[in-house]
């Protein structure tokens, strides 16, 4: 079964809520998943469905939930919500008119959800009158009674609908909104989706973790890889302070999500710590095998300074196979991992020192002018460069670094502000709330200038010596 398109156990999936809200779970075989007040279900109940698939959560035997509330719970029992079961949400759709039907059967009336279709609605909120929550006469009792009798969501937003003294006078907007908030209070559904890369990142964006992902937007995210030029089968240099956000991009780039991808691409990453910080990719996906194979990581010690071969074969030397059969079973181990270590040095020396790389992909929070000059020597010729920062300062002045230097072309800022807009019915404005921007991002093409032209110095000498001749018959 394709994990990019049904729902398998293992994965890491986006689970939408009715409240807008956004939960990332891991599915595994045989356990339950508990979504607060919106109920908990069995992992096992959801599996082999497409992904983009909504389920409704619903209990069918009240008896054992009734009493299941009234027995007294046990200390780890206290905040369990019971597992229900799921089935299949398809909200309900208004059936289709025929064209010789009257004219209040409109195409406006047609978009308007089925509870409202056969409610009055008035053309101004002017006839409403604040009375406070004696207006609704469904008490909060007759909907937790409800609610112990297994009435959907549906069920009881039809009935507060009804037991409403003034629905009638609200306009069709006002109803609307009330539906949508009573949805959101009362419904028991869920969408499991994909967790791309882009959801990942709107996810920490909406708990408010921007300084993570250094405050980068999926626009800049998508301009990034189109001036990068990210194929599946290139070699890229990597500097990624965003938690392993920048990585997965460019794996989910490369690989298209597919953990039995064929594609050579690798990804060389550079850190400044003891150990990389990519602790994203856990979200990916991709098997820890798959990541080992294409996401290889070096320190920046390394890559600037790598050791020598004579350096490491003092260090160590490979024994003939015949030797390591002979050892026991406590020397074989200690040298299979000497072993590992050689050759880990020996790669180490080939990507610092030989390896020509397709391009650079920058995101950290060090001093860039200095940084990426030392870190595009590798580059091959006529690939590009991409800088990403939180500062437009940092990166123009890096570009005065880069201006002078004649191995990089035409280094570009550029920047990312994308204005999302609201539509309703009849009303179309920006939201008034929105983050300030995406970031800025610098864009250069790695260039080998060619060499200066040897000069033949008796060339030169006869040139001067039949000017002289000129000048002086003048």
């Amino acid at each position: 079964m394709d994990p990019l398109k049904h729902i398998v156990a293992g994965q890491h999936v986006m689970l939408t809520l009715p409240s807008g809200n956004h939960k990332i779970v891991e599915l595994k075989d045989g356990l339950s998943i508990s979504l607060g007040k919106f109920g908990a279900f069995q992992v096992n109940d959801i599996l082999g469905y497409p992904l983009g698939t909504t389920f409704e959560i619903y209990y069918d035997n009240v008896d054992e939930v009734i009493a299941d509330k009234q027995k007294k719970p046990k200390r780890n029992e206290l905040n369990k919500v019971p597992v229900g079961k799921v089935r299949l949400y398809n909200e309900s759709k208004p059936e289709q008119t025929d064209v010789g039907e009257e004219e209040s059967d409109s195409e406006e009336s047609m978009t308007l959800p089925a509870e409202l279709q056969n409610v009055l609605s008035s053309s101004s909120n002017k006839g409403l009158i604040n009375i406070g929550n004696d207006i609704q006469k469904l008490t909060m009792k007759d909907i937790e009674q409800l609610k112990e009798q297994s009435a959907t969501a549906d069920e009881i937003i039809t009935k507060m609908i009804e037991s409403h003294g003034s629905f009638h006078k609200k306009t069709i907007h006002s109803q609307e909104k009330y539906l949508k908030r009573k949805k959101q209070k009362f419904a028991k559904y869920f969408t499991v989706d994909y967790l791309s890369s882009t959801m990942l990142l709107n996810f920490l964006l909406e708990k408010g973790d921007m300084q993570r992902v250094m405050d980068i937007s999926e626009e800049s995210i998508g301009l990034l890889l189109n001036l990068g030029n990210i194929r599946s089968d290139g070699t890229y240099l990597c500097m990624d302070e965003t938690g392993g956000l920048l990585v997965y991009v460019l794996m989910e780039r490369m690989f298209g999500g597919d953990n039995a991808s064929e594609a050579p691409g690798k990804i060389i990453v550079v850190h400044e710590n003891e150990h990389p910080n990519l602790d994203l990719l856990k979200f990916s996906n991709y098997s820890e095998k798959f990541i080992e194979n294409h996401v290889i990581c070096l320190s920046i010690l390394d890559y600037f300074r790598p050791p020598t071969v004579q350096e490491i074969e003092s260090r160590f030397t490979p024994l003939p196979q015949e030797e390591v059969k002979q050892m026991k079973s406590g020397k074989r181990n200690t040298y299979s991992r000497k072993l590992k270590w050689y050759y880990n040095q020996l790669r180490t020396v080939e990507l610092a020192s030989k390896q020509e790389y397709d391009g650079l992909v920058v995101a950290s929070t060090l001093h860039l002018p200095t940084l990426v000059p030392r870190l595009a020597e590798r580059v091959h010729g006529s690939r590009p460069i991409i800088c990403f920062s939180q500062f437009k300062e940092t990166l123009l002045e890096l570009s005065h670094t880069l201006y002078s230097d004649l191995r990089y072309l035409a280094p570009t800022i550029l920047e990312t502000r994308c204005r999302p807009y609201q539509s309703i019915r009849g009303k179309l404005h920006p939201l008034m709330t929105m983050r300030g921007g995406g970031g800025y991002i610098l864009w250069c093409h790695r260039v080998i200038p060619a060499p200066e032209p040897e000069i033949d110095e008796e060339e030169v000498n006869d040139q001067e010596n039949k000017k002289q001749k000129i000048d002086a018959s003048e």
